[in-house]
């Protein structure tokens, strides 16, 4: 099973992940958090295979969070899953200690892949944003 953490303020969102790994199965849905304030604590007591990060959200910079996140929890890996896609932002993820970048835009099955891929310790890009980089 692989544990998922959400940190996304969009309730919708993280409603629709969870119904798209549950239905799947092979996850664990470990809850969601409105922004990044607290999600190092919140990775340390529940300990995630991987989290997905927005990046657009109110509070604490998701790329603050995240570089704190790799320090402190080095085993919990980082999928940031935004909207927004450019060379910029995935650089910026990358420095911050990301172990890939998907985007909302992308399918549920390429989204799944790109889950399973981080989890077992491989760097993954959606589709979406594959095409963005290297087009």
């Amino acid at each position: 099973m692989i544990k998922v953490l959400c940190v996304d303020d969009n309730q919708f969102v993280g409603g629709a992940i969870k119904a798209k790994l549950d239905r799947a199965g092979g996850f664990e849905w470990l809850g969601q958090l409105p922004n990044a304030n607290n999600m190092v604590d919140v990775a340390q007591r529940l300990n995630p295979d991987v989290i997905l990060l927005d990046i657009d959200m109110p509070g604490r910079d998701p790329f603050a969070a995240l570089m704190e996140l790799s320090e402190r929890c080095p085993e919990v890996r980082a999928l940031m899953f935004s909207g927004h896609v450019s060379r910029a932002l995935v650089d910026r993820a990358i420095q911050a200690g990301a172990w890939g970048y998907f985007s909302k835009d992308d399918d549920v099955d390429s989204m799944l892949d790109t889950i399973q891929d981080v989890a077992r310790g491989g760097f993954a890009l959606g589709s979406d944003v594959r095409a963005e980089l290297f087009q």
